[in-house]
């Protein structure tokens, strides 16, 4: 994609670039599948339930797979399996959804820095905790992109703490050749519509501990075991076999949209590599992303704040999202109950600006996108 001439002028027009935009199989491709629901008359726990959980465990490489009615419930499920009763330790920069988590599971949030270049949780501000009540890490999946897992995970074992990922945003991320999926004592992933594959709503748990699963397993259905027997307190967090279904179709292409998503990131890369005052998310080799998410930053190089380029790209047409914002531990449901020194997630949470990313994407409308970020930070 070539770079903008200075140019080439995109008028305003009632079409504008979304942000977002699900990617979903034809509807012909479920007609028959949901034909088979209508006719089992099952809504749940199911046929594609299980057809799904089989399709994730060979995607993934993983041992077990539980579909849970959204990513959310599965980290609530996991912290309650795993007899986590104190204090969790977040990264503050992350979606609300991680610490509300923690809090709806009867436990303390602490909030833990993240590193500027790779947006995820900082080995060195982790390492660095002290703290007796901690039982646990959540570890997040940013924008795509594991965290430096072998490093978390030497953390943890030194410190005797559970290693659990919010890979709401992981699917089709991989660490040291190996799909995200498999690290920690579980990772649990989103297929909420925003999500690289979704499944209208829902979220899928993976772990290769058995024993676990079998817990998660009741748990996701109130706490039933054999014979409907409540063995546990759960919830009542299944998916539908309706979504289960899409998900199973949709999960088909995730190579086919990741290699999607990579193409669209390299036109990005290239075509704002001349734009002065943006930062883009950066890693090392041993780990790849899913991409689900394009986070830049708008940096003091750049003349114009992020909500001021914010503001511009609305005007021409273009969503963008201030994501994540503020901080975590500064979100106005937390009313200043959390004080924590994390400088760069508050950075971050000042100057990350997610551009338009979806599976279908166009060139023009990538192009438009160029454009007016140019327009908005050079003038």
């Amino acid at each position: 994609m070539k770079k903008p001439s200075g140019r080439k002028k995109f008028a305003r027009s009632a079409d504008k670039v979304p942000l977002l935009k699900p990617w979903l199989v034809k509807p012909q491709e479920l007609l028959a599948d949901y034909d088979k629901i209508w006719a089992s008359g099952k809504l749940s726990l199911g046929e594609f339930t299980t057809k799904l959980e089989a399709r994730a465990r060979q995607a993934l490489g993983v041992r077990e797979a539980i579909a849970i009615s959204s990513c959310t419930s599965g980290l609530i499920l996991t912290l309650k399996a795993l007899g986590i009763k104190k204090k969790v330790v977040v990264p503050d920069y992350t979606f609300p959804a991680t610490s509300h988590s923690v809090l709806w599971a009867g436990c303390e949030p602490r909030f833990c820095d993240v590193d500027l270049d790779d947006f995820t949780i900082s080995v060195k501000a982790l390492s660095e905790i002290e703290d007796p009540d901690v039982e646990a890490v959540m570890a997040v999946n940013i924008f795509g992109l594991p965290p430096r897992v072998d490093e978390l995970d030497d953390i943890c074992r030194s410190k005797s703490w559970k290693l659990i990922f919010d890979s709401a945003q992981g699917m089709g991320g991989e660490y040291k050749g190996k799909s995200c999926g498999g690290f920690g004592a579980t990772e649990i992933f989103s297929m909420s519509p925003s999500k690289l594959v979704t499944s209208a709503e829902g979220g899928i748990i993976t772990t290769n501990d058995s024993d676990l699963a079998e817990k998660l397993r009741q748990l996701r259905n109130y706490g039933k075991g054999p014979e409907e027997i409540m063995v546990g307190v759960g919830l009542s967090a299944r998916m539908s076999e309706l979504c289960a279904a899409l998900a199973y179709r949709n999960l088909g292409r995730l190579k086919q949209l990741r290699g999607e998503r990579l193409r669209l990131v390299k036109n990005y890369e290239k075509g704002l590599s001349g734009l002065k005052g943006i930062a883009f998310q950066r890693w090392d080799d041993d780990r790849k992303s899913g991409h689900n998410y394009f986070v830049i930053r708008i940096t003091e190089q750049a003349g114009k704040t992020r909500d001021q380029a914010l503001n511009e790209l609305a005007e021409a047409g273009i969503e963008c999202k201030r994501y994540f914002y503020p901080a975590t531990h500064q979100v106005s449901a937390y009313q200043g109950r959390y004080l924590c020194a994390c400088p760069n997630a508050e950075k971050l949470s000042k100057q990350a600006m997610a551009i338009p990313l979806f599976s279908g994407m166009k060139e023009k409308e990538q192009a438009r996108v160029i454009e007016a970020l140019y327009k908005a930070l050079a003038g």
